[in-house]
């Protein structure tokens, strides 16, 4: 009984301490949208980089509960989820949020942001998968909001991918020429996450209800990634990404044709047993 009392009292000091944190961070965000004077583009950019910092610590309010009250409180969890979609949806206002977008039509956006830097842009992204990943790891595996989450890392993507300069990547390609290292690793990053979404959608389009939507998704998602290859004359890649599009779509009108098979059929039998009734 006094270890529980104990427990109850480190958790209220702990979760104390946390909320101040989040005060400052509002705070912050605040500031930032008031803001007349500066780069709006850039205060969203850092907005939305706050609204991934209060999803760490709505998590970290979640494990002191668990920990020292013995129950997961997904309370805190559900505003890290909404600090989270609203640090995605500043982002998209920014880079935009179309997945098939051509890679050199983004440059009027990018320009907005062209004081962010190569390496400040990278551990944005990062801290992006980073913050998805802390979530849906406190959330667990048979969490209602499991699929929500193949949607959030489509969008993580997209954002992903059109917030690297392709042309400047081109035409900054020299190991001499400052920041290389970081577009490079952000560049590998962003077919990282292009397959992985795709992946991810096909996974759910596979154990869930067969959606269509959720295998075209997928399938753009590698059109993509197949654009990107064909950009870099990557052709190794574009091969393989193409093959798997193929597979992909056939699959997809075979189901499609299976279904309204099916539903033909049981539309069949139900005129024949009202014909018979």
């Amino acid at each position: 009984m006094q270890t529980d009392k104990k427990n109850k009292q480190l958790f209220v000091e702990g979760v104390g301490e946390l909320k101040k944190e989040i005060d400052l961070i509002q705070q912050k965000i605040k500031a930032l949208e008031k803001d007349k004077e500066g780069n709006a583009e850039l205060n969203k950019v850092k907005a939305a980089s706050y609204y991934l910092d209060l999803v760490s610590i709505y998590c970290a309010m979640t494990e002191l509960s668990l920990n020292l009250l013995g129950y997961k409180n997904e309370s805190y969890l559900d505003q890290g989820r909404k600090s989270l979609y609203k640090a995605i949806i500043l982002l998209e206002s920014v880079v935009g949020n179309v997945i098939d977008q051509p890679l050199s039509e983004n440059s009027e956006n990018l320009e907005k942001i062209r004081d962010l830097s190569d390496k400040e842009r990278l551990k944005l992204i990062r801290k992006i998968g980073y913050t998805i990943s802390l979530l849906e790891d406190r959330y667990g595996k048979n969490s209602k909001w499991k699929w929500s989450f193949v949607e959030l890392e489509g969008r993580y993507a997209v954002v992903a991918k059109n917030m690297f300069d392709f042309r400047e990547y081109q035409a900054k390609n020299d190991p001499t020429i400052e920041g290389f290292d970081e577009r490079y690793d952000l560049l590998l990053l962003v077919k990282e996450l292009l397959l992985n979404a795709s992946q991810r959608y096909r996974e759910k389009y596979e154990l869930t209800n067969h959606n269509p939507d959720d295998m075209r998704k997928a399938i753009a998602f590698l059109s993509v990634l197949k654009r990107i290859h064909i950009v870099l004359n990557e052709k190794d890649q574009i091969q393989n990404v193409a093959k798997r599009i193929e597979l992909w779509s056939q699959k997809l009108e075979a189901d499609i044709r299976a279904k309204e098979k099916m539903l033909k059929k049981k539309a069949a039998q139900r005129f024949e047993k009202k014909k018979t009734g």
